[in-house]
């Protein structure tokens, strides 16, 4: 179902002079949506309305729809599995001819233990100019500065955040073949739901998704890396930690470099933030 445009009001707040090229809330009672398209490597695991895939009547099922849904009575969501899996959701194509300032908004909800600190899972915003034969990351939540842990160390009871995500298009305007879809591919890791999702042909960055887009200026080498972390940014560096699959801050200093050749073979997260109150969290592999 296409989703109600919001109030004027609201909408200012982030666009101006906005034209709506993709809106869908997925508050339909069917899905996927009309001219959405979803595909699964594991039978039992689609996207699919937050009330279909958590339909059970106990307390556990009733607790994570709730948790999954993001706004409104739905979110599209796909559920973890102790296997692998791999899920698409596309939408319909739409064009970017004419388009001046085109701007991808949507609203996400990732738990912070199995999809980051863990990282079984990712979950991917990508784009295709080509119709749905070539695609280009946009955005993975890896990166995504919105998730946090909550320092407790108990992965299954760590904080599962609503982002709302907002990326410049203007790259590809004039495209006339253009598809959005999310990747989840996972194994054994969690739940993820996805809501709102907008295009809009004309629309101005709000000033939270401008700091985001400063903050990610940043390059981290080498990665892989035997030892020797370095960043590269404009941005003035408050501090940087270095931080465990448990979610443990192993290291912390504000040189722009660090040094981890001490630290076991593996993925950790190296999180930085800005004296301007910005932060970018990055994968960095340990070899």
């Amino acid at each position: 179902m296409k989703k109600i445009v919001l109030s004027l009001a609201l909408a200012s707040c982030f666009y101006s002079n906005a034209q709506t090229l993709l809106s869908e809330n997925f508050e339909g009672a069917t899905f996927p949506p009309t001219g959405w398209t979803k595909t699964n490597t594991n039978a039992s695991r689609a996207w699919d309305l937050t009330s279909s895939v958590f339909s059970g009547t106990s307390a556990s099922s009733i607790e994570l729809k709730t948790r999954f849904t993001i706004a409104g009575n739905n979110s599209a969501t796909i559920d973890w599995i102790a296997g692998s899996n791999t899920a698409y959701l596309t939408s319909p194509s739409f064009s970017l001819a004419g388009a001046t300032s085109p701007t991808l908004s949507f609203k996400v909800k990732v738990g912070w233990g199995y999809m980051i600190s863990l990282n079984k899972g990712n979950l991917l915003a990508q784009i295709s100019i080509d119709g749905g034969t070539n695609w280009v990351t946009l955005w993975n939540e890896d990166s995504e500065p919105g998730f946090t842990d909550d320092g407790d160390g108990n992965i299954d009871t760590d904080f599962y955040n609503t982002v709302t995500v907002q990326k410049s298009l203007s790259t590809y305007i004039g495209q006339a073949n253009v598809k959005i879809r999310f990747q989840y591919m996972a194994t054994d890791a969690d739940a993820v739901s996805v809501d709102d999702v907008q295009v809009v042909a004309n629309g101005t960055l709000g000033t939270s998704d401008v700091s985001k887009a400063k903050a990610d200026n940043i390059s981290v080498y080498p990665n892989p890396t035997k030892g020797e972390i370095n960043i590269k940014t404009d941005k003035k560096i408050k501090n940087m930690s270095v931080i465990d699959a448990s979610g443990k801050t192993l290291s912390t200093n504000n040189s722009g470099t660090t040094e981890i050749s001490s630290l076991p073979k593996g993925i950790y997260l190296l999180k930085v933030d800005f004296s301007d109150g910005t932060s970018k969290t990055e994968k960095v592999i340990k070899q």
